[in-house]
């Protein structure tokens, strides 16, 4: 979409309207309806400009929203899980911590008992293992065939970046496949199951903490990138090459809610720590 045509210029207008929307009353229950009439559309168009602009569904965005406010909260107060979940928009906490868990990849509680643990630790170190460790083999496909892709670098070129593939435009739940890499270069990817996967990425500040990494949306995500459509994986063969290239965030981009690897990462840590 060209934003300097007027029609793509009105789009964009549209939707951030609508993020400023969410991210003002997550603890209400938005409904299509309420989020259409904020972006100035009728719900029908506003769900097909929504998703051409984010390449995510409105409701897709605003569970992540959800869920990112509820990393910071776990993270950075004491507030309890019950007062978390319903300042995220939950009406009971076992529906939070169900999703919670899916998006997220560990309980609430065990995410809170890490953060205070490792939260501290510069993400660089932390993703260091994981980035040492081996990824695991996908069923029996052929070793070799993993998806292979280009990082253009971004405006930060020392960004630690995280590379997955996603079944949505949102960078959640677990990755098929994920990296950790540097802002630039050839990535090869661990084979995946055959589907479609949208390459995503984001850029972190290396000198940023674990918590700063999942709790603080904006300083510490130097840049993000998005393939321009979806790889599709048929016989362990990825249909072809992709390309990502980093750029900084906007407000459309989903949440970075890419707390499974830093999760993965920080377990590996407190294994090697015990030995």
């Amino acid at each position: 979409m060209c934003l300097a045509h007027p029609t793509g210029a009105t789009r964009m207008a549209a939707v951030v309207r609508a993020v400023r929307a969410m991210r003002a009353n997550l603890a209400e229950p938005l409904s299509l309806s309420s989020l259409a009439h904020a972006a100035l559309l009728s719900p029908f168009h506003f769900h097909r400009v929504f998703r051409h602009v984010t390449a995510t569904t409105p409701a897709r965005f605003l569970t992540a929203l959800r869920i990112a406010e509820a990393t910071r909260l776990l993270a950075c107060t004491p507030t309890s899980m019950t007062e978390v979940s319903a300042r995220v928009g939950y009406a009971g906490l076992g529906t939070f911590t169900s999703q919670f868990t899916r998006l997220v990849g560990t309980p609430p509680r065990s995410f809170r008992e890490l953060m205070a643990l490792l939260g501290h630790r510069p993400v660089a170190e932390v993703l260091a293992g994981l980035a040492a460790t081996p990824p695991a083999a996908a069923g029996t496909v052929d070793q070799d065939s993993g998806p292979i892709g280009l990082l253009a670098g971004g405006p930060h070129q020392d960004a630690v970046v995280l590379l997955g593939l996603f079944d949505t435009g949102v960078p959640q739940p677990r990755p098929a496949a994920c990296a950790v890499t540097t802002g630039h270069g050839v990535v090869r990817l661990a084979p995946v199951p055959d589907g479609v996967y949208h390459p995503l990425a984001v850029g972190f500040d290396p000198a940023a903490t674990v918590i700063q990494a999942l709790t603080d949306h904006r300083a510490p995500v130097r840049s993000v990138g998005a393939g321009a459509r979806p790889l599709v994986v048929r016989d362990g063969r990825a249909d072809r090459p992709f390309h990502l290239a980093l750029r900084r965030p906007r407000i459309t981009d989903p949440p970075v809610v890419t707390a499974l690897p830093l999760v993965l990462a920080a377990e590996l840590s407190i294994h090697a720590d015990s030995r």
